[in-house]
């Protein structure tokens, strides 16, 4: 189909552009007698009898790979990481340009996932040639392939399969690309092993292959940038097609300040979140009664002053400036905390790090002691002032909280109450080995942690079952006033902390009551992944089930939403492992153990492997780069349309330009419209002009529809 003018619907493949071409490839055969065991990049571990590496017969296909064997050496009893470093001569040298890759092969069993954390790649100059226990500096031309999970979320998905060796069935991830931090010259290739903290290795293994080193051909002939025409003022507004009045879902954006109707924000989207200043570290300094109390305790704050600094004059001016609606980003979270809550930490748990049951985390290693022990009531006390006051002061006009009957009520459609809780890489092997397991796989960030110390299986005292129950106090139904007024005088269900604040009128909550409480969400990235999705499942279905027979249940889920953050990739499997996923949490939807689901922070990334290449916006994109980009919104917004029902919001993380990780949005950095808009307004157009794409995203749209 040929491009229609200037229709940016319609386009035939533009070329295949700038290939990148083998400038050095590492001859195995010939060559491996010059690899040796080296130092790692950090010094963490240094070449052991009981790690090692071979040259074996490719298994699954034709050729050579290199097989990695890493053990637990008992003489490093103590230390936190492990691993194996290699190294292999380039001769001759080679200069890089800003456009060299190391490329490789990587084949791996499903149970070498859960235990090694990174490949790191380096170079070294021939002054380093001397020890291999460390003589030599470190390469300043380094780069990291983090072994992590959405890289590796297709056990089960038989395109990722290499075959059966050494009694395992093995999964490849071909074309591991990395740029080179830095150009110069590269005497050797570095290759570091790293494994996941404290755990213990008994001949683990990996194969890796075909290396080379690529650059990008200078001789190519380039493909043309894209050239968006149109302001975002001169088209259709994406609220005026996904909006809860057609059926849909909100859509929404984040960005700070007041809003103009007629700019990008005011004009496109409908419900707007505040990217950072609602993040724990609001809440500046510590409460006085917590000072009194531990008055030779030194806290962290920069000087003295107000509690609280709440962005109030920038969501007022919100709801001042239309009909907006507005999300919160976020009561709890382990980074953005103010120094002083970093500061707290169980009394009862003595490791700041994963003990050998795997069951603690170093929350505390996010601050700077001294760290202030502090028993459970305690702790609970400073999260419940903390939600309450935070909540109220926007969804009250009450004095107490910063507010006034003359400022009025700031309401919020939803927020998220816990972010990013699930600890980043261990869950995928607890859920492997405990399929309905998920608080060992969570963060147990010290400071939340210290609500719940070591009553971990009690689940009405787990740290986030009370944070979501504060919430619920904070802005109450009519049903939670009265289950509290009537529970006020026995301590198991109103204990004793709770009334030390005046956050009650003599037992009384009725003076919060509001009809629409803001919608309560739960919010973490990755969650297309099959295991972190399962761990989340989890987690939702007991606390919502165990909230059911709280004296305080008011009629409501604990956990009301579940928050997608959506910083996805162009890549074949991003529509796919998303649908998973959402179909996973409307099953809990159907069963009434969760009201709805969103998609919390949406954008997407062009890498290298991508139709046109590797992009970081605000770059200008190539024309094909700019069609994948909208290729892949059309298919996550066809999704959305699949499950419009379950979804209650999706908000874009950026206005315009690039979001913070340098992803790609609806709008370009001079504010017109891109591809992707395209393809968010009308996916099976979109999708049906660009069918030169459709063999890269593998037939994603017709699982789509």
């Amino acid at each position: 189909m040929s491009i229609n003018g200037d229709d940016p619907y319609y386009r035939d493949d533009p070329g295949s552009g700038l290939q990148r071409i083998t400038v050095f490839k590492f001859d195995l055969d010939r060559d491996f007698k010059q690899w040796k065991l080296w130092r790692t990049n950090d010094g963490r571990i240094l070449p052991n009898n009981k790690s090692d590496f071979a040259l074996i017969n490719d298994p699954f296909e034709i050729g050579d790979l290199i097989l990695l064997t890493v053990s637990f050496d008992p003489a490093l009893a103590g230390k936190a990481f492990g691993g194996i470093g290699l190294r292999a001569p380039i001769n001759p040298a080679l200069s890089l340009t800003n456009h060299t890759y190391i490329e490789f092969d990587l084949h791996y069993p499903e149970s070498t996932v859960n235990k090694f954390m990174r490949l790191e790649i380096w170079s070294t100059s021939s002054d380093g040639e001397g020890s291999q226990t460390g003589a030599g500096s470190p390469g300043n031309n380094k780069t990291q392939v983090y072994l992590r999970t959405s890289y590796f979320d297709g056990i089960s998905n038989l395109e990722f399969r290499s075959g059966f060796y050494n009694g395992k069935t093995w999964y490849k991830k071909p074309i591991c690309a990395v740029t080179p931090l830095s150009t110069g010259n590269w005497e050797f290739l570095n290759i570091d092993l790293h494994t996941e903290t404290g755990t213990k290795l008994d001949d683990d293994q990996l194969l890796i292959g075909n290396i080379r080193i690529t650059q990008t051909d200078p001789n190519g002939t380039p493909i043309p940038d894209v050239e968006n025409t149109k302001s975002f003022s001169e088209v259709d507004p994406i609220k005026s097609k996904y909006n809860p009045n057609n059926g849909y879902f909100l859509v929404g954006v984040c960005g700070a300040g007041a809003v103009d109707p007629k700019s990008v924000t005011g004009y496109h989207y409908e419900i707007l979140v505040d990217e950072n200043n609602l993040k724990p570290e609001c809440h500046i300094r510590p409460p006085k009664w917590l000072r009194d109390q531990f008055p030779n305790f030194e806290f962290h704050f920069e000087d003295e002053g107000q509690e609280w600094e709440l962005p109030t004059s920038d969501h007022l001016n919100i709801i001042k400036a239309g009909d907006y609606k507005i999300h919160g980003h976020c009561l709890t979270w382990i980074n953005q905390s103010p120094p002083w809550m970093r500061q707290i930490v169980p009394e009862n748990i003595s490791s700041m790090q994963w003990n050998v049951d795997g069951r603690f985390y170093a929350g505390a290693s996010n601050a700077a002691g001294p760290f202030l022990k502090t028993n459970k009531n305690t702790a609970r006390r400073i999260y419940f002032n903390h939600i309450m006051y935070e909540m109220r002061h926007f969804m009250t006009t009450d004095a107490r909280y910063g507010s006034s009957e003359e400022r009025g009520i700031i309401p919020f459609h939803s927020f998220d109450v816990v972010n990013v809780e699930i600890h980043e890489s261990r869950y995928i092997f607890i859920i492997n080995e405990k399929p309905n397991e998920w608080k060992a796989a969570l963060k147990h960030v010290s400071w939340l942690m210290a609500m719940t110390d070591d009553a971990l299986d009690d689940i009405r005292q787990h740290y986030v079952y009370l944070l979501y129950k504060y919430a619920h106090i904070a802005v109450p139904n009519a049903q939670m006033a009265a289950k509290y007024k009537t529970g006020y005088n026995d301590p198991d269900i109103i204990p004793e902390y709770m009334k030390l604040d005046n956050h009650d009128n003599n037992g009384s909550i009725d003076a919060w009551i509001t009809e629409k409480p803001p919608i309560l969400t739960y919010n973490d990235y990755e969650i297309a992944t099959l295991s972190k999705a399962k761990v989340a499942h989890n987690m939702i279905k007991e606390l919502n089930e165990a909230w059911k027979t709280d004296p305080l249940y008011d009629g409501r889920n604990l956990i009301e939403c579940m928050g997608i953050q959506g910083h996805e990739v162009v890549a074949p499997y991003t529509a796919g492992n998303n649908e998973r996923a959402l179909s996973f949490f409307a099953a809990l939807i159907d069963e009434g153990l969760l009201d709805c689901l969103c998609f919390s922070e949406l954008d997407i990334r062009q890498s290298d492997v991508a139709p046109g290449g590797e992009a970081f916006a605000p770059a200008v994109l190539n024309q094909k780069q700019a069609d994948a980009v909208g290729y892949q919104y059309a298919l996550l917004f066809k999704l959305f349309e699949k499950y419009k029902k379950y979804i209650d919001h999706v908000i874009i993380w950026g206005q315009f330009g690039s979001s913070w990780l340098n992803n790609y949005l609806p709008f370009d950095h001079e504010q017109k419209a891109s591809q992707a808009y395209y393809g968010i307004m009308d996916p099976d157009r979109f999708i049906k002009g660009h069918s030169y794409l459709d063999d890269y995203f593998s037939g994603k749209y017709d699982k789509a529809k």
